[in-house]
């Protein structure tokens, strides 16, 4: 049995300032628990709504329960665009619809020498989620919209696809201090972002 897919990276994107809020607070305490009453008392991510509040908070600290203190502290510390492509690994770390969107459709249309996402290759990936993934096929029809919508919208956002509506993919320049700390990790996760087999292996010899 697949793992199950979970969906709720639609309530925000990629968080980026709110998930580097967090993180900053937990690298001063270590500790959830007490991560999460500075955060909610001291409304650090000003929601308006109490209970909206505790959701994106609960969404940001379960992303951020996904990487190393190590990694965290990078994250806190890194440039604008290092942000973003970080967070973005978290995410394909914690949504596999996210990650094997990116592996199996946009990295596959990247070997191909094809640099156009089009709608029909998200709703044919889509269909074979269906046959494997009943929790996707559960989803309202506008909750399948909204999923949609963030996913493309976390592709723009880090930069993978134009902003227009051509949808043009584009390469991404991941910094070589970030390389290394994937690297070091896991070096298959840089086929998260559209990396070759023999790029991998490149990296590997270099910083592994």
């Amino acid at each position: 049995m697949p793992t199950k897919y979970k969906f709720t990276f639609a309530t925000g994107s990629l968080l980026l300032s709110e998930t580097i809020k967090v993180a900053e607070v937990f690298l001063k305490t270590d500790d959830w628990d007490e991560t999460k009453r500075i955060v909610l008392e001291k409304n650090l991510l000003q929601k308006k709504m109490n209970s909206s509040l505790r959701k994106i908070y609960l969404e940001v600290q379960r992303r951020l329960q996904h990487f190393s203190n190590k990694e965290i502290t990078f994250l806190v510390k890194a440039n604008l665009e290092e942000q973003r492509q970080l967070l973005f690994l978290g995410l394909c770390r914690r949504y596999g619809f996210i990650r094997d969107f990116v592996v199996f459709v946009l990295r596959e249309k990247v070997l191909s020498m094809k640099n156009v996402l089009r709608d029909a290759d998200y709703y044919s990936f889509t269909e074979d989620v269906s046959l494997s993934h009943p929790e996707y096929e559960k989803l309202s029809e506008r909750s399948k919209r909204n999923v949609r919508q963030a996913l493309f919208q976390i592709l723009r956002d880090v930069g993978f696809i134009s902003s227009d509506s051509a949808m043009k993919i584009a390469p991404i320049f991941v910094s070589s201090r970030l390389q290394k700390l994937i690297a070091s990790n896991n070096p298959g996760e840089l086929r998260y972002f559209l990396y070759t087999d023999q790029q991998i292996k490149e990296v590997v010899e270099q910083y592994g």
